[in-house]
């Protein structure tokens, strides 16, 4: 780094340095320390932030987008590079699932710069707790129908505990009302 930087004040070199990783948090900076110790040379400020967040680059933050989406949609989870790449693509769903990254590029890096620039993320949603809701389905429907006969008593026991009446004809009866159509029960 000193070479990189050698002919440059250092007090305006941290300046720059610190002004440009603000919203950058721990974790990223360290990803982006690891990843110096694999590059033969120093990276300048942007590579940097790049290494920071891969997800910098819109194309590549797309194509993670895609990959997550789906692994979220099928209930599995998906280890995004940043919350900003997650927010930014459930913005915009209906455009990675359905078109491309020339086609939406625009959009894309607006939405992806204004979730980077937010500084917070709430917290990404689980995708295994759907799946649990989707195998609780899978088991309310693996229960055996019931005939018609037994639907038609339930249903009457049901309005029997609502309303005090078995059927309709029931409580009109009771109100000394006749019923001027004929009503299932």
């Amino acid at each position: 780094m000193a070479n990189v930087y050698a002919a440059a004040d250092p007090e305006l070199v941290k300046a720059e340095w610190s002004q440009a990783l603000v919203g950058f948090n721990a974790e990223e900076v360290k990803r982006g320390l690891v990843a110096c110790r694999t590059r033969k040379f120093a990276p300048n400020l942007g590579e940097f932030l790049h290494l920071c967040r891969p997800s910098l680059d819109p194309e590549v933050a797309w194509h993670e987008a895609i990959q997550g989406l789906r692994a979220h949609a099928d209930g599995i989870r998906f280890d995004w590079s940043h919350p900003a790449v997650y927010w930014a693509a459930r913005d915009l769903q209906v455009e990675i699932r359905s078109g491309s990254f020339a086609t939406h590029r625009r959009r894309w890096e607006q939405r992806l710069g204004e979730w980077f620039a937010a500084g917070q993320w709430a917290t990404i949603a689980d995708p295994t707790a759907k799946r649990i809701t989707q195998q609780s389905y899978a088991t309310q429907a693996s229960i055996e129908p019931m005939s018609s006969d037994a639907a038609v008593e339930r249903m009457r026991q049901f309005r029997q505990r609502k309303t005090g009446f078995a059927t309709r004809a029931e409580e009109l009866a009771a109100r000394g009302e006749a019923d001027d159509e004929e009503m299932a029960p």
